[in-house]
């Protein structure tokens, strides 16, 4: 129970990333390091208190292909420095602009993937295999958590069982650039799925 509770935190601040970037257009590709500029447009956003809404949703959160169970699909979210800015603004009472330069300018704020992953009823511990791929070379990450991913309910009435996992990687920024993110992950009983997404889009 205290992995779900954990995977359900994790699931609802993934989401509350995107919501928080739904307002931005026209972003450039994957802001590092932040220039004060940057700064000051997460600051904005995160703080605008108006027109909040999912536009954002389907760029930095991706439905993972042919890995589903029942009505759960997997998912992969992205948490970039700037949306961290952002975020952290949005938390903040009496903060001003000035202060988040302040406090990010020359920071280093890392780079965060979060995947949540429903292939399998009775899912093992650490049973996926998962790569990073940007530029056709593997990303290693600086560190990593997993937890088995448990739903809510069990349909049949008993405690219910894991049904797959959630993990998150966290990367140095500067390892990362604005080309074509690769997941790719394979399962332990023989499913294969990649997922590519275009940092040009994201900041």
């Amino acid at each position: 129970m205290r992995s779900y509770r954990k995977a359900e935190t994790k699931i609802c601040h993934s989401l509350l990333v995107v919501l928080l970037l739904a307002s931005a257009r026209g972003a450039k590709a994957y802001d590092f390091p932040l220039t004060e500029s940057a700064i000051r447009d997460a600051y904005f956003l995160g703080t605008r208190q108006t027109s909040l809404g999912t536009k954002f949703l389907a760029e930095y959160t991706h439905e993972i292909p042919k890995l589903t169970l029942d009505s759960y699909r997997s998912f992969a979210s992205l948490e970039t420095p700037f949306t961290q800015v952002a975020i952290f603004s949005s938390k903040k009472l009496n903060y001003s602009a000035q202060d988040a330069v302040k406090d990010f300018l020359g920071k280093s704020l890392d780079f965060r993937v979060h995947l949540e992953i429903c292939y399998m009823l009775d899912a093992p511990p650490d049973g996926l295999q998962v790569r990073i791929i940007q530029k056709k070379k593997d990303l290693v990450p600086d560190s990593s958590e997993r937890a088995l991913f448990f739903p809510a309910l069990d349909k049949y009435g008993g405690p219910p069982p894991s049904i797959g996992e959630t993990i998150d990687f966290v990367f140095s920024p500067d390892k990362i650039d604005s080309s074509t993110l690769s997941i790719l992950i394979d399962t332990p009983d023989g499913q294969q799925a990649q997922l590519d997404l275009d940092l040009r889009t994201l900041r």
